[in-house]
């Protein structure tokens, strides 16, 4: 592996930090993410919200990432990251927030399609699982169009959890790693 890095896949961000194997500098990933309709910026913190448009709701050619990602593939096209969250503020009902904190939800199935969280019948919906991959499937991606010599399946990966995390949720977060296209990441617990 060329490079040491590590993913904080945040309740409200998702970072990611990342040294040159045998450097001891650390640099922050800048994440490609829609800011706006049609535009795409480089940012330090991706946040960890998807928001579900609504058929015709938005122009796709306005929603172009440098890459096509599983969903995209599929058909469905939800916008994560600063875009997203501009769009939740408006239309609150189709906005999935906390993932992470739901993987941690004992009294919930993580694994079935529960989010957004109280949205109507018309909303398509996702497991808390299903998000967090997502997210890191975003990073997957961002990562790659930066180092297309050096993909991230291929880097020593370093995943932070809470230390609340019972192992249903570690196993969980693996598992949305795995969806996700990476490997096996080390799993530490926050704030190591």
């Amino acid at each position: 592996a060329r490079y040491l890095v590590g993913i904080d896949l945040g309740t409200s961000n998702t970072v990611v930090a990342y040294a040159a194997a045998g450097d001891d500098e650390i640099r922050l990933l800048p994440i490609d993410q829609l800011v706006g309709p049609g535009e795409l910026a480089a940012r330090q913190l991706l946040p960890s919200v998807r928001y579900h448009p609504a058929v015709g709701e938005l122009d796709p050619a306005s929603l172009q990432l440098p890459w096509t990602t599983a969903a995209e593939s599929a058909g469905f096209q939800p916008v994560i990251g600063l875009y997203a969250r501009e769009l939740g503020a408006q239309v609150p009902g189709r906005l999935v927030a906390s993932a992470k904190s739901w993987l941690s939800h004992t009294g919930v199935d993580r694994s079935a399609a529960i989010l957004p969280w109280g949205a109507g019948d018309d909303v398509a919906r996702v497991s808390p699982l299903e998000a967090s991959a997502s997210y890191l499937a975003h990073v997957h991606a961002a990562w790659n169009a930066r180092f297309p010599d050096s993909p991230l399946n291929q880097q020593d990966l370093v995943l932070t959890i809470p230390a609340s995390f019972d192992e249903g949720a570690r196993a969980l977060t693996l598992e949305a790693a795995r969806l996700a296209g990476l490997p096996p990441p080390r799993l530490i617990e926050e704030p190591q």
